[in-house]
């Protein structure tokens, strides 16, 4: 019989009454490594993000309960939802994960990282604009970018700080990923671009003894990073939703 593993946003949440109904039909385990069907996230994306970053080496698959507000990656908290879950009417949608080579001043490499949607450079001043240099496939694109930061996304992430920051959103099954600039200076007339998913994408930061800027994956602060060489990696997480629930529909409504 499969089983799922619960991740909750709030251990409130372990005693809604949908969960009850999986406890009391034996389909929940206490602990992620027994769960032989999936990892249920309640929440919303947030919760979503840290139960991929905290589990996704396990090779589960990941199916999330809206408990939050707009929920792009989740399903909605109902019944029938339950049902389609558990009678196995789903559809799986598998995103690659992004990984960055991170190098220090010094040009030292501090470790590899992953990011399920995006790996992004800031400024960490609040009156300071950033500079930061960018090269896609080894070719100079801007020398550098004065701006408040830029991302790289994947088609997941392009619904979350890609939209925010004005970048373009792709379908969740698109194999691209986006790169946009966060309030970028006017004179540079570009906002965010589209790239091939074999792409490489490297972000420097310049003069930061002055313009100090902050790297970020998925909301974990890369301390001492002032470098780093981004690409999709070989690794995926499998996003699966209800049949009943139209998730595409969702991402459409940020596009008009």
């Amino acid at each position: 019989m499969n089983k799922f593993y619960i991740f909750v946003a709030d251990d409130r949440l372990l005693k809604h009454y949908l969960f009850d109904s999986l406890r009391k039909r034996g389909l929940l385990v206490d602990e992620p490594r027994k769960a032989t069907a999936g990892i249920l996230v309640a929440g919303g994306d947030g919760t979503m993000l840290k139960a991929i970053r905290r589990f996704w080496g396990l090779g589960l698959s990941f199916f999330g309960f809206n408990f939050g507000h707009v929920g792009f990656l989740m399903n909605e908290p109902t019944e029938r939802v339950l049902t389609e879950l558990v009678e196995g009417y789903t559809e799986a949608i598998s995103v690659k994960l992004l990984e960055a080579q991170l190098y220090d001043q010094q040009g030292k490499r501090l470790g590899r990282e992953l990011a399920f949607n995006e790996f992004y450079a800031e400024k960490a001043e609040l009156l300071q604009t950033a500079k930061i240099r960018v090269t896609v496939d080894s070719k100079m694109r801007f020398d550098p970018l004065i701006c408040n930061g830029i991302l790289v996304c994947t088609q997941a992430g392009s619904t979350a700080y890609n939209a925010a920051a004005g970048g373009e959103i792709l379908p969740i099954e698109a194999d691209a990923m986006v790169l946009t600039g966060i309030a970028p200076a006017i004179f540079h007339r570009w906002r965010s671009s589209i790239l091939p998913r074999d792409s490489e994408v490297v972000f420097e930061a310049v003069d930061v003894a002055e313009r100090p800027v902050t790297f970020v994956a998925d909301n974990k602060v890369l301390s001492g990073t002032t470098k780093a060489v981004i690409r999709y990696s070989s690794e995926t997480v499998r996003l699966v939703f209800s049949e009943s629930q139209d998730f595409r529909e969702k991402v459409l409504r940020l596009k008009f």
